[in-house]
């Protein structure tokens, strides 16, 4: 008996000299300790006052625009350059008849000998007139077409020179993961601040947005050019300028189309949310139709801002070829008749007057889903209204107030700086808790938690939902193929539109937005959870099953803990996903930090915005180096 005695106190001191305990008892302390003698909420008066300054700043550019050196010589030339280049492009597709733009896009397009694609690629071109929105997806086709020619134009060069000097590289992947982090609409804040409002401004934002992924991907198809055919021509004698343009460029061409395809659907994501600074075009039609909730003609709207990405996409890729594709060659004379043939096809247009486009459907095919969304809401009354007030009372409320109220803001910044400490070391420790604490310093510690309580439930209902279905279709190849288009549209659709007929249904709210947010975040969250099942190794599988493992067995002992770090990533993208949603829910009544960029926006009121933009940074960043590192505990070791 004392001997069991013995050895279990010995087993305890042994427990309790681990590191890690020793640790855990300290952080439990300490925290029983702040949520003891601190504070609830964090204090108003300590407030740094970040607004001040920066309204001062905004106020000093609105009386300086025209006359200090740097707006002078550099900010202005640039608003003029894009203004230019919208005004032109604008100009150019007003100036054509109707009917030239679908037959440039399938001439362009057949030339690679792809008939059907031209042909649906053109009758896309034609969907907005069929619509009665041609002249607004005009705007929309000029802004996005000048972003992306700007993303282009410097987004290449800047993957080649980091993929060729890495301490530029050094500097540049901390800014570019940034980039890619922060939402949307931080960068609109500081364009209006220094550029003003406008479509010109618009169109700097949508490129500050969008140019990250050709940068990466750029850099990406240069490092991966095979060492062989880089050393092949320099035996051969060729300079590195000759190597770069006659190998590493050609053979990275792939890369790079992917990288243009990604800016553009990138650019199209902010084209509703660079209404809110004077863009115009398709996505304030949007805008309107959440005013008057009206979510078939949203629909219809949108289908036209997919198709706007849709053909020039195609457009982009038709005009390049990658290396080992099929070279079509066209003789002179075809071109010269087909040249001749646009021309007097111009003239004749311009001549009979055929500018506009000549008839228009309108929208009121989509009255039905106005209808249909309207009898919903009548019908099943007794259910959306219970979820609607669970949601608000039970959960929100009781959330801000256990965050708010009940838990001191000492003890808040302790837990998650111990759970950073445990998940990715020190440095993220330290990190989180600077973070935390510099969002209370703000003022923006309420609108904060709001956004934190609205973001944790939606990520919550998106992983009861995406990660079951992504492992139901990670074993299940066929049922993946038949849903992958359904979630193609769901990824392509305006963020915005998701609101619109949940506004219909639940009302003004937090709920619409929290709603929007599930289904905008499920379908990467089904697409990387899918993956993860699909790609677990089948030596592993195997194994298993030889040692007699029923398939659950197999699922939850090996395809589920081997697809961990994928399912992880899932609940990253999700993440993002729902706080990119954020100003879109404070537009539908969500409150927090969403609602207040809006207001920053709409004043126009730097100060704010910039303080909501710190608080957005700093949450977002913290959430997603938090879910990396988690991703990276889990990754099972390389076999050797």
């Amino acid at each position: 008996m004392n001997t069991a005695l013995a050895q279990q106190s010995n087993s305890s001191q042994s427990l309790l000299r681990h590191p890690l305990a020793r640790i855990a008892t300290v952080v439990t302390i300490v925290l029983v300790a702040a949520q003891t003698f601190g504070t609830r909420g964090f204090p108003e008066s300590w407030n740094i006052g970040i607004a001040e300054p920066i309204t001062g700043v905004q106020s000093w550019v609105r009386k300086n625009r025209s006359s200090n050196w740097s707006f002078k010589f550099f900010f202005n030339p640039a608003i003029s350059v894009v203004e230019f280049g919208l005004n032109g492009v604008e100009s150019f597709f007003m100036w054509l008849p109707w009917f030239i733009p679908p037959i440039v896009v399938f001439l362009t397009i057949a030339r690679t000998r792809r008939w059907g694609l031209a042909t649906f690629t053109a009758c896309v071109v034609v969907y907005p007139g069929v619509v009665g929105i041609w002249p607004e997806s005009i705007v929309t086709i000029s802004l996005m077409a000048v972003s992306v020619a700007i993303c282009v134009l410097v987004g290449v060069p800047l993957g080649v020179l980091t993929a060729l000097n890495r301490r530029f590289e050094v500097i540049l992947r901390p800014i570019l993961d940034g980039m890619q982090t922060v939402p949307a609409t931080v960068y609109l804040i500081p364009i209006v601040l220094v550029f003003g409002i406008g479509p010109a401004p618009a169109a700097i934002a949508t490129v500050i947005y969008a140019i990250p992924p050709i940068i990466r991907l750029t850099c990406l198809g240069i490092r991966q050019v095979p060492k062989s055919a880089v050393e092949a021509a320099q035996m051969f004698g060729a300079t590195k300028r000759q190597i770069l343009a006659k190998v590493q460029l050609p053979l990275a061409v792939p890369s790079i189309i992917a990288g243009i395809n990604q800016t553009v659907m990138m650019a199209l994501g902010i084209v509703v949310i660079a209404t809110l600074v004077g863009a115009g075009g398709l996505g304030q039609e949007i805008n309107q139709t959440v005013r008057r909730l009206e979510p078939g003609r949203g629909l219809v709207v949108s289908l036209a801002v997919v198709a706007v990405a849709l053909v020039l996409d195609r457009v982009s890729r038709s005009l390049v070829i990658e290396p080992g594709g099929q070279r079509f060659h066209i003789s002179r004379k075809l071109m010269y008749v087909t040249i001749l043939g646009l021309i007097f096809a111009t003239i004749l247009g311009r001549t009979m007057d055929w500018i506009e486009f000549p008839f228009s459907w309108g929208t009121s095919f989509a009255d039905p889903i106005d209808t249909g969304f309207k009898w919903f809401r009548t019908t099943f009354d007794v259910i959306t209204r219970p979820f609607n007030d669970f949601i608000v009372r039970e959960l929100i409320v009781r959330a801000q107030t256990w965050l708010n109220q009940t838990l001191a803001w000492q003890a808040i910044v302790i837990a998650a700086s111990a759970f950073s400490y445990f998940v990715a070391g020190w440095k993220m420790s330290l990190t989180t808790a600077i973070g935390i604490t510099f969002i209370g310093l703000t003022g923006r510690w309420p609108d904060a938690v709001d956004t934190l309580t609205q973001t944790v439930i939606a990520v919550t209902m998106s992983m009861l939902i995406a990660i079951p279905i992504g492992i139901w279709l990670g074993r299940r190849p066929r049922a993946e193929s038949l849903i992958s288009p359904f979630l193609d549209a769901l990824q392509t659709i305006p963020n915005l539109v998701y609101a619109i007929p949940f506004v219909m249904i639940f009302s003004v709210g937090p709920v619409p937005g929290i709603v929007a947010a599930v289904v905008y975040a499920i379908p990467p969250g089904i697409r990387l959870t899918s993956l993860g099942i699909r790609q677990v190794n089948y030596e592993s599988l195997e194994a298993a099953t030889t040692f007699g493992a029923t398939p659950r067995q197999v699922l939850w002992g090996v395809r589920i803990p081997l697809a961990m770090p994928s399912i992880i990533l899932a609940i990253n993208q999700m993440v993002m996903m729902v706080l990119a949603m954020a100003i879109i829910a404070g537009m539908v009544g969500g409150g927090g930090l969403g609602y207040r960029s809006i207001e920053a926006l709409t004043k126009p009121d730097a100060g704010l915005g910039a303080e909501v933009g710190i608080a957005i940074v700093i949450m977002a960043t913290i959430l997603d180096r938090l879910l990396q590192a988690t991703a990276r505990r889990l990754q099972a070791p390389a076999a050797v």
